[in-house]
């Protein structure tokens, strides 16, 4: 199968193309300028800007499946910044590949359904509730892709967690610094439970929702194992070698030292729920995630612990 693959630099777009190579598909790779890390078996096609004019039909010609990954995700971005490349990007590359492509798969995020998750686990019949810009951008973009789409092409939206995994970029990387230092970290009190989805589990998934004839709709994936924010940093540090320094205070205590420094939501993310029930992609898609919790720890801190050098 020939597969277009955007965003395919970035840290998830790097692990896929390496994923389809291996599985025997024909990858054609949108990169913002030549990339000689994608290794070779692949055809790579420089985009400054996706969200621009270009020849969008020229790019998917000879393309059964397309996979869309390139976002704004971690940076600030103003509300017309994000519609225009998390939105409007993708509808217009979704629009040309109408009539000639038969799948498109697009990276959405589970923040589509919120940022707390309370006592239960997110599914796919919730009704979705960003609450945030980029939350909404990726509502707003699997919302506009499905009118556009309509029944001319299948359309699979995949609705990941946090993805961690070498060369992981973000909040994920300050937490494994932050227990690689040994500061105490103050979380020992908080009885949370947050899902996970390491890289090879994401990939893998998705290269399922390219392959499998019945992929459809969206599509909550995850790792097997939820996991609590002090558990987390305890599996981190034995994957780093390093003690877990874990200290309890008062969740208000947090929330307070928090709007001060001004780092409210990466406190609530530490702190708050956020599981997801991904039975519905397990059993349409008969997809298992290969790797355990502390397999996909291991395989990240020894990444982590390659810098050190």
């Amino acid at each position: 199968m020939r597969v277009l693959v955007t965003g395919a630099s970035g840290f998830i777009g790097r692990a896929l193309c390496r994923e389809l190579v291996a599985r025997g598909h024909g990858v054609r790779a949108a990169v913002r300028g030549p990339d000689p890390t994608l290794g070779a078996g692949l055809e790579q096609i420089a985009i400054s800007d996706l969200a621009g004019e270009f020849d969008r039909r020229a790019l998917v010609r000879g393309i059964d499946a397309v996979v869309h990954l390139a976002a704004i995700a971690h940076r600030a971005a103003s509300a017309p910044e994000l519609r225009r490349v998390n939105v409007d990007a993708a509808v217009r590359l979704a629009d040309a590949a109408l009539g000639s492509v038969r799948r498109f798969v697009f990276l959405s995020s589970v923040k589509v359904h919120g940022e707390d998750s309370g006592g239960r686990a997110f599914s796919e019949p919730d009704a979705p509730r960003p609450e945030d810009g980029y939350g909404r951008s990726k509502l707003e973009a699997e919302l506009a892709l499905a009118e556009s789409v309509g029944t001319g092409m299948e359309l699979v939206l995949v609705r990941p967690p946090l993805a961690y995994g070498p060369a992981v970029k973000a909040n994920f990387l300050r937490l494994l610094r932050w227990v690689d230092s040994g500061v105490p970290l103050p979380f020992a009190s908080v009885r949370n439970r947050r899902s996970l989805i390491y890289l090879g589990n994401l990939v893998d998934a998705i290269a399922r929702c390219i392959e499998h004839p019945g992929a459809r709709g969206p599509l909550l994936v995850s790792d097997a194992e939820c996991v609590s924010t002090p558990d987390l940093v305890a599996r981190i540090a034995h994957a780093l070698d390093r003690p877990a320094r874990l200290v309890s205070a008062p969740l208000a205590l947090l929330r307070m030292a928090a709007a001060v420094s001004g780092r409210s939501g990466e406190i609530r993310r530490l702190t708050g729920n956020l599981e997801v029930d991904p039975s519905r992609a397990r059993k349409l898609l008969a997809w298992r995630p290969r790797c355990t919790l502390d397999e996909g720890l291991a395989e990240t801190a020894g990444w982590f612990k390659s810098l050190r050098r």
